[in-house]
Parts: C-alpha cells; structure tokens; sequence
C-alpha cells in the first residue's frame, strides 16, 4: 500500500470514528459499535496502534452502554494498555476512567478504585482540566459503590470545583449526578441496616439542583438531556424520590417514563433493571407483597443478564428486607445466602483478571521510553499504595516498611518497639451469619477502634482478611498490653447490634516486644504466637466455666 492510500486510508479512520462517537452521543449506539468496531479492523490492517487504541476505547463505550461489561472491561483494559505503549497519557486517562466505571458496575470495586487513582494522578501530568474533571467523577462513583461515601463526596466536590474554575467552565452535571447517586446508595443501606429511611433532605435539595441545571440547559444547541442514559437515570430519581416521599402517582409516572427511555436502545440494559428497582420500591410503599416480590426477582434476573453486578447484589439485599418486613426470616436468610454467593463469584472473577494486569504492568516496564513517567507517577502513588482501601488504616506493606525502620532505629536507641498482633474471632461465622457486607462493616469499626487507642507515633495497620497489628513506637511491654486491654474492652462493648440485630465481635491480642536481631517477620511471628496462646487461653477458661455450669446442673 502506497504513501496515498495509507493517507486516505488514515483520512477515513478518523472520519468513521468521529460518526461512530457521534451516533454513540445521539443514543443510536449500536450503529457507533458497528462504525468502530470497522474502525479496529482497518486500524489493525495498518497496523496502526493509535487508531487501534482509539477504536477500543470507543467500543468500551458503546458496550458499557449496552450492559456488556464484560466485553467493556476487556475493551477498555486493551485501550488502556495500548495508549500507555504510545506514550499518549490523555489516550489512557480516557481509557483508565472508563476501565474505572466498567469495573465499578462488574462489581470489582478494588479495581475500579486502582484504575480511577491512577487516572486521577496521571491527569495531574497533563494539567488538563477536562480530564482531571472525568478522572475524579469517576473516582467518587468508584468510592461510594464501595461504601466510602466520605471519600466519594470528597473527590466529587474535588471534580465540581476544577471544572467550575476552568476557563471556560466545564459542565458538572455528571458530578452532581453522581453526588445524587451517592446519596441513594447511601439511604439504601442505612435503611437495610436502621430497619427504616433516614433523612430524605440533602438526597431532594442535590436532585432539585440537578433537575434546574437540567432545565436551564434543555434546548439549547447540546443539551444536557441528549443521552438516553442521562434522560432515563433522571428518570429514576424522579421516581425514586417520589415513593421515598410517598406520592406514589408521581413515582409510577417517572417509572413509566423511564421505561419509555430505556426502550430507545432496542435491547435489555441496566436501565431497565433501574426501573424494576423502582417499581419494587412503589410496590413496597403499596404493601403489594406479591408485585414487590416479583419486581424485585425481575430487577435481579435483568442485572444478572446484563452483567451489572452492584445491582444484581443489591437487588437480594432489598429483596432479604422485603421478606423480613413480612415477617419471613427464612426467605431473608435464603437471599442473604444468594447474596454471599454472588459476592464469591465477583471475586474469583476478580482473581482472574489479575494475571491481565501483571502482564499490563510489565510489559509497561519493558518499555524503556515509559520509565521515566513511571517513576514519576510511582512516587505520587506511593502514599496511596501504603493504604487499606477497605478500613483505611496502613495496609501490610506501610506496616512492613514502618515497623523495618522502627527496628533499625529504635534498637540503635535501646527504644526497641513492641508489636501487637489483633486476630477477629470468630469472624468467619460473623461472614457466614450475617454477610460479607456486614463483615466488611466490622472490619471498618475495628480499624476505627484502633486508631482511636493509639498514640500520634504508633502505628495501627490491616495485614489482610481479619488480621491486624499494633506497632508501638517507644512503649513498654506493661503500657503497651494496659492500652491492648483497653482495645479488647472496647470492642467487647462496642454496640455492634447497631450494625445488625444480635452481632457480637471480640478480638484476641498477641503482644512481644522486639529483641536484638529480630526481622519484621520474626518479630511478627512472636506477635503470632502470644495471639494463639490467647485464644487457646480463652478457650480453656470458656470451657473451664462451662463444665462447672454442667455440673453445678447436675448436681442440682
């Protein structure tokens, strides 16, 4: 092929890439994938990567509209990885934020909140206020799918900001959506967990606000409402917001109209598991026990289909409170079983995608134009890395390189540390009996605990699963097992029935204080085993106690 043709050829990539982002924006999105997937084709023919990169991207795209995430994942993963190899930054910011949201609706909310970080931290390189804006929405929707509704405020208020200041402003409306969706997954799980609605204020006032944008927005030359997506989720807030308020006539004419939205793509999409939600909701509101029952089986069947994971979990939540406001604690405990198995199957999918990225990361490596940037980012990075994202205390490896360092320089001051290890017990039958979403909670307020009890310079950090340790700076053995005493009292009387009705949690603590020579590993392996002498301690006092019930009984 000649320098003319490879131009023309170059010429009609674009040109079909521009009409395929085109009919993706007008909601004709099948057409888009058909125009780009053409655009892959030819792009690979020529091999030319760029194009080829561009043209995954935009498949992403349409797939993540049509609810393929899985497709949409691996889409966007290949997107991303190509545009790192071009050295082209703003290519893999675009790639890396929608990784991010795919990831997020598969239910893989570790790395949905890897990719939306990195996102973040590289559109810091570009000094791009647009991508900045993109990368941080979607970090607040991956932070609150992961219930850290805090962080997710944060990073949203972070992304309304950088676009309000931008010359010229940039929209936040997705923002604002997203603030809005926060809030109702919020509500959702306050409810499950309160046994009813908390305060309905902030979730009107934030969706008021986005309905007026919208309004003022509304025909002009590019509207806002243009995306089906954006008309049919609006859709559903009105809905939602109207059966939470009790006007049930307006939720199902706003559920009605969703579905006349969802309807425009011509194929099953998590749009219309949004409506099953709603009409759940109404029917719930109705007392209509059979609708609702057979609302929430469709709003799960529908996830399910389309692959969009969040919602198929939280549709057997909702259908576990459902049976319990009736009254039917085996059909709850049944879907809260659904529920913990479906959480399994995230993560062993999870588990298989890991392989893709360490390839990802070393291929990256190999490249030696992209090192430079690599430790650039590395270094911006490196303070998240040392981060629990689930309780968000110090992980195992800030641990491992506080406590290295502790060890050097405390015993070269005679201050050697003492370490104590904090094992859950009993936290697989807290799992097996609750959830792991409850699990998770109990995790959380763990982690809060023991910051609280601990001094500026100690350490408290999550080695992984129901494992924590203890680093303590320059205390001695006896304040440091006084200020252990003190954690276990406190969990002990923790109100962990606030969380869910007859939880119980206790921990055991193993305490040892470093010695000369000692390695993290050894020091933690002495930590180790004062822990299990505890609850072998533990357990022959509870069995002591209770033979003396058998036969003080007995004796009666």
């Amino acid at each position: 092929m000649n320098s003319v043709d490879r131009e023309l050829t170059g010429a009609n990539l674009d040109t079909l890439l521009k009409e395929a982002h085109e009919a993706l924006d007008g909601g004709h999105v099948q057409t888009g994938r058909e125009l780009s997937h053409r655009v892959l084709k030819m792009a690979q023919t020529l091999d030319d990567k760029h194009f080829e990169a561009k043209a995954l991207l935009c498949l992403a795209h349409c797939d993540r509209m049509l609810s393929h995430y899985r497709r949409a994942h691996r889409a966007s993963q290949r997107a991303a990885h190509s545009f790192q190899l071009l050295g082209d930054t703003s290519g893999e910011v675009m790639a890396l934020t929608t990784h991010a949201f795919v990831a997020i609706n598969l239910g893989r909310n570790e790395e949905a909140v890897e990719a939306a970080l990195l996102s973040v931290r590289l559109s810091e390189l570009l000094d791009k206020d647009e991508h900045s804006v993109l990368s941080y929405n979607a970090l607040g929707a991956a932070y609150f799918w992961s219930h850290h509704f805090d962080k997710a405020e944060q990073a949203l208020r972070t992304a309304i900001e950088i676009a309000e200041n931008a010359k010229p402003p940039l929209s936040t409306f997705q923002s604002q959506v997203n603030q809005w969706w926060a809030q109702v997954i919020r509500i959702f799980y306050e409810r499950y967990f309160d046994g009813e609605l908390p305060s309905l204020a902030l979730m009107r006032v934030t969706r008021e606000s986005i309905m007026q944008r919208f309004a003022n927005t509304h025909g002009t030359t590019n509207p806002i409402g243009n995306s089906v997506t954006t008309e049919a989720v609006l859709s559903f807030g009105a809905s939602l917001d109207a059966c939470w308020h009790g006007q049930l006539n307006q939720a199902q004419d706003a559920a009605n109209a969703l579905n006349s939205w969802a309807q425009r793509y011509g194929t099953l999409t998590w749009l219309s598991a949004l409506e099953a939600w709603a009409r759940t909701e109404i029917a719930w509101a109705l007392q209509d026990w059979p609708g609702a029952t057979q609302q929430v089986a469709h709003l799960i069947e529908i996830a399910v289909t389309v692959e969009h994971e969040q919602l198929a979990c939280l549709g057997h939540l909702l259908a576990s409170q459902l049976y319990m406001a009736q009254g039917m604690n085996g059909p709850a405990l049944d879907e809260l079983r659904r529920l913990r198995l479906r959480e399994q199957i995230i993560r062993c999918d999870c588990l298989e995608t890991r392989e893709n990225v360490i390839d990802w990361q070393l291929s990256l490596r190999q490249r030696q134009h992209n090192i430079d940037r690599l430790e650039l980012t590395s270094r911006q990075l490196e303070k998240l890395s040392l981060e629990d994202t689930l309780t968000n205390i110090p992980n195992r490896r800030g641990f491992e390189r506080y406590a290295a360092e502790l060890l050097r320089s405390g015993l070269e001051r005679s201050q050697p540390p003492c370490l104590a290890l904090v094992d859950m017990d009993n936290f697989k039958t807290i799992n097996d009996k609750f959830s792991h979403l409850v699990g998770d909670e109990v995790l959380k307020r763990i982690g809060q605990i023991l910051k609280t009890y601990i001094r500026e310079d100690d350490m408290a950090a999550r080695l992984g699963g129901d494992e924590f340790v203890i680093v303590f700076k320059t205390a001695d053995l006896q304040v440091a097992r006084q200020v252990c005493q003190r954690i276990s009292g406190a969990v002990r009387e923790f109100a962990w029935s606030t969380i869910s009705p007859g939880l119980q949690a206790s921990i055991s603590v193993g305490l040892a204080r470093a010695m000369p020579g000692d390695t993290v590993a050894a020091l933690t392996h002495r930590s180790d085993t004062a822990m299990y002498a505890e609850k072998k301690k533990m357990h022959a006092q509870f069995d002591n106690l209770w033979s003396k019930v058998e036969t003080h009984d007995q004796s009666s």
